[in-house]
């Protein structure tokens, strides 16, 4: 499945694209509905807080 996307400022060509590709089910022709910046953060990211590695490999040998 193809997902054509048009820009909000020009829905004429996404009314014209949708027109002429009717019959393809394979192909869908929307309008940008996003406004703004998504990821816009009010806040800094902070530091990355792991002190240590999560990564365990574990002992062959008992404990005894």
């Amino acid at each position: 499945m193809y997902y054509l996307i048009i820009s909000r400022r020009c829905p004429d060509m996404q009314q014209e694209l949708a027109t002429a590709l009717r019959g393809r089910k394979d192909i869908q022709v929307i309008l940008d509905r996003r406004y703004g910046q998504r990821r816009a953060e009010s806040q800094p990211t902070r530091k990355n807080r792991r002190q240590t590695n999560r990564r365990h490999i574990p002992s062959l040998i008992p404990a005894d």
